[in-house]
């Protein structure tokens, strides 16, 4: 039982320090993934290079000039220096910058050096190499380049120098000079082609994310758009019940209104028919705000916004949109309303509902031409909300049914169906986390059930309308 607890201590710091080198400032990905691994190198180069010069001068004996040794110890300070001022500028956001400075400081030391010791003291330098791979993978082909048509130079500083020193003792000075320029030629070309094909790939990667990232955006615009205009088709089928609901607020208001006559006959007693009046005016008011009501619900149905979830009694709202149901489905069909007395609570998108359910109800009406019932049955299922959506209708074929969630698929004729409402109702459910399904016999009628997940109650987004 320790150990866990001595690994958590143990890994903590590695953890912190980690997350310290990756928090640059920094907005390309390459240098972002550059940044850890770079101060990690500059940090132990700052380190080691002071440590080990210290451990020579107090271990071996001097062998060097005065001027030699000022060489040596002033190129290792420039170097510890270059070191920790790259640190620092990869710590501001200057990855590429703070990476250059250093190796034009190291290139700058390797060349003094060459040219103060002479060629056979820096024969197994692994700064060149070192420099070479920076330079590729850091900052680009330029410097890479640059960084070659540098190390002959030094070779031939080193190798021309007065300390400088035949390979075996005697003949040319210069004699491995082409085949270390090549030997680094050959290293600088399979850098630079490895790091292009690496580069090229990271950027077809990250195009292909654009574009990915672009096609979900533009489908998002067209599920909108699709959306809203689904919604439109049902505001046009509604029209008529809204005219005949309007029809009867208007019939009220007039109604009442025409009491105002009374004033101005002559058996008009103020006191007794004050009352009367009163109550009239009570009457146009409540059939002003029934028509307010029900135009405030259809534009709030109707308007184009982002589908916003919220959480919301699935029972409750099915009864506010009972007039609505009712307007749709005509006289000629009956509606039946089925609502536990315990709330119901999903987590849906409001409006898309509202729209699932008008469109149930328009395909209802459509599929009982001669009258017949359409029922709303809610109840509790576990953690769901079981939604059972059923008509008296002429049902579906088989065929019919397995194709109907299916976006743009209609039996209706042209010009009277789009073939989104189910298409709709299916994805509503499948963004819920919930299902859809459909059981239908012909001459019987269709029964649509949806299962939702009922929204839990630390659920942070509640609706507020």
């Amino acid at each position: 039982m320790g150990m866990p607890g001595l690994q958590r201590v143990t890994w903590a710091p590695w953890r912190r320090a980690a997350a310290w080198l990756r928090r640059v400032p920094v907005a390309d990905p390459i240098d972002r993934r550059n940044a850890p691994a770079l101060q990690i190198l500059l940090i132990f180069l700052g380190v080691e290079i002071p440590l080990n010069k210290l451990y020579h001068l107090l271990t071996y004996e001097i062998q060097m000039s005065a001027a030699q040794l000022a060489v040596d110890i002033g190129t290792d300070s420039a170097m510890t220096v270059a070191a920790w001022s790259g640190v620092v500028m990869i710590r501001r956001g200057l990855v590429k910058p703070g990476t250059a400075m250093f190796i034009a400081v190291t290139m700058c030391c390797a060349l003094i050096a060459n040219l103060a010791f002479g060629y056979q003291l820096q024969a197994f330098d692994p700064y060149p190499m070192l420099l070479l791979t920076l330079a590729a993978l850091v900052i680009g082909r330029g410097a890479l380049w640059s960084v070659y048509a540098c190390i002959p130079l030094m070779f031939v500083l080193g190798m021309g120098s007065p300390w400088g020193q035949p390979p075996s003792g005697s003949g040319s000075r210069f004699q491995n000079l082409p085949s270390l320029a090549l030997s680094y030629l050959m290293i600088t070309l399979v850098l630079d082609r490895t790091v292009a094909a690496l580069r090229e790939g990271l950027a077809r990667a990250q195009h292909a994310a654009r574009r990915m990232r672009e096609e979900m955006r533009e489908r998002e615009r067209v599920q909108q758009r699709l959306l809203h205009m689904q919604k439109i088709e049902t505001v046009g089928q509604l029209t008529s019940g809204i005219s005949h609901d309007f029809n009867n607020i208007l019939g009220s208001i007039i109604g009442h209104a025409s009491l105002r006559h009374r004033i101005h006959e002559l058996d008009f007693d103020a006191a007794s028919e004050a009352p009367q009046l009163a109550d009239a005016l009570e009457g146009v008011e409540q059939a002003a705000q029934r028509g307010i009501s029900v135009t405030r619900k259809l534009l709030s149905f109707s308007r184009q916004d982002l589908l916003v979830p919220v959480v919301f009694d699935v029972g409750h709202a099915v009864q506010e949109l009972r007039p609505m149901l009712r307007q749709l489905l005509g006289p000629g069909v009956a509606l039946e309303v089925t609502v536990p007395a315990q709330p119901c609570t999903v987590r849906l998108d409001r409006s898309q509902f509202e729209l699932v359910l008008l469109n149930f109800a328009a395909n209802a009406r459509d599929a009982m031409p001669a009258g017949g019932c359409f029922s709303i049955s809610i109840q509790h299922e576990g953690t769901w909300t079981l939604l059972e959506l059923a008509d008296t209708g002429t049902g579906m074929s088989p065929d019919v049914a397995a194709r109907v969630f299916e976006a743009f698929y209609t039996t209706k004729p042209t010009g009277q169906g789009t073939g989104l409402g189910l298409a709709v109702a299916w994805e509503m459910a499948r963004d819920a986390g919930g299902t859809i399904s459909v059981d239908s016999t012909r001459a019987v009628g269709a029964c649509f059930s949806l299962r939702l997940p009922q929204a839990s109650a630390d659920t942070p987004a509640h609706e507020s309308r």
